[in-house]
């Protein structure tokens, strides 16, 4: 406090300090107290559905591949792309002599490589499966169902809050695949 309190006077912020970031210390706080409850009924039916879609876009792809490979590993998908099927005349290779096999790589082919877009969606549909829809139902608490996220008033450069363990603001909205993973979200209204 003696070491902060003067730099508040100096900087001239101590009415955002007492009039906007103090009240919403409590708000916050009520927030991360109350959490959110998370349908894991729905959750665990969405992964089974992801996990059977990324097994048929997996299989697409060994098909049009003509091989089974570790379609995890860059340097076996991109010997496979490049090499095998000469999808590129040129293509482009990382620092450490591999081919690029990364989502900007891949989104450039798919117009024309169904090949890329299964891939594309391999890689999202694991995505979503293993960061959010099958992590969200292990971060329920066991006291009150509920998961509870840290608020961080003071973490973001840009001033913006931001949430950890989940980080909520990570929830994907850009696919609509991304998107149904809100759906397991359940408002206190709705209980």
């Amino acid at each position: 406090k003696n070491v902060f309190l003067p730099k508040l006077k100096e900087k001239g912020v101590e009415r955002i300090f007492y009039e906007v970031e103090n009240p919403l210390v409590k708000v916050l706080t009520a927030m991360e107290f109350e959490g959110i409850r998370i349908d894991e009924s729905f959750l665990n039916d969405y992964s089974k559905t992801l996990e059977k879609e990324a097994k048929q876009a997996e299989e697409s792809v060994y098909q049009q591949a003509g091989v089974r490979f570790n379609l995890a590993s860059p340097k076996q998908l991109g010997e496979v792309l490049f090499d095998k099927l000469k999808l590129i005349d040129k293509p482009k290779k990382t620092k450490t002599g591999q081919y690029a096999t990364g989502e900007d790589v891949l989104a450039g082919l798919s117009p024309k490589h169904d090949i890329a877009k299964r891939i594309l969606d391999f890689r999202e549909y694991e995505k979503l499966r293993s960061t959010y829809v099958d992590a969200l139902p292990k971060m329920i608490s066991k006291t009150d169902g509920r998961v509870h996220t840290d608020y961080r008033q003071a973490w973001a450069v840009t001033g913006r809050l931001s949430s950890n363990n989940p980080n909520l603001q990570n929830i994907p909205i850009r696919t609509e695949k991304g998107r149904l993973i809100r759906k397991a979200f359940i408002a206190r209204s709705d209980e």
